[in-house]
């Protein structure tokens, strides 16, 4: 069956179901996070008590943030393509990844030079030494901040369906990536003149020992060109 007649047969079940159905859909993306964090590095996953409320308030935000952004694709305020055509999807993936990466950086650079959302951001940076759960250790208005990035950017374009879903898939692996403490990229990773504008995990982990410096998640040239890589 088309994936467009599944995304309509889906909003049959009613705005309460749905809402369930997300909630599980995004409890299921933590579970699967913490379940590669105990691959990568068992020891260092350790599930952190006193954060409880953060994964729960993040859990619950990216699933209204989920909610909303589908009933933008069913009220066709979201048009999306689903052409089964490598050029448009690679060409739609690296656009929306370049879009929100940029986004991202300057959402991410300002919470840190303004005094009064950085109260809310240093809970995120509590984690110095990161894990897995680090990732989801956000105040609402982070996640919420975050979220409206995302679906500012899928308004503003129509992309195609499969390079959104990659994105999103490539989203998630790189949100834990960057919070293992252990390192999986290659030591040539960083100099390399095709991999060395892509982040890696120290990319991110330099960020938590030095809150001035790589505010970029997926590559490292915005820092470069804005003078914050380190």
């Amino acid at each position: 069956m088309e994936i467009k007649i599944l995304l309509g047969k889906l909003n049959s079940f009613g705005d309460i179901n749905l809402l369930w159905i997300f909630l599980l859909e995004n409890f299921a993306l933590i579970i699967l996070s913490v379940l590669i964090g105990f691959i990568v590095e068992y020891k260092n996953t350790i599930y952190p008590k006193n954060d409880t409320k953060w994964l729960v308030s993040t859990l619950l935000c990216n699933t209204l943030v989920t909610f909303v952004g589908f009933k933008l694709y069913i009220l066709n305020f979201i048009q999306l393509s689903f052409e089964k055509s490598l050029t448009s999807i690679v060409f739609d993936l690296i656009l929306i990844t370049l879009i929100m990466d940029f986004l991202m950086f300057v959402f991410h650079f300002y919470i840190h030079k303004m005094k009064w959302i950085y109260e809310i951001h240093k809970h995120h940076h509590y984690h110095i030494k990161t894990n897995v759960y680090s990732l989801y250790v956000l105040h609402p208005i982070e996640t919420f901040g975050f979220g409206m990035l995302w679906l500012f950017t899928i308004l503003i374009v129509n992309y195609n369906f499969y390079s959104v879903a990659i994105y999103l898939v490539l989203n998630l692996t790189y949100g834990i990536l960057g919070h293992l403490e252990k390192d999986i990229f290659p030591k040539f990773w960083s100099t390399n003149t095709l991999t060395k504008w892509i982040s890696t995990t120290k990319f991110h982990n330099n960020h938590h020992t030095n809150e001035t410096k790589n505010f970029g998640f997926y590559f490292t040239f915005w820092d470069k060109i804005f003078k914050t890589y380190e």
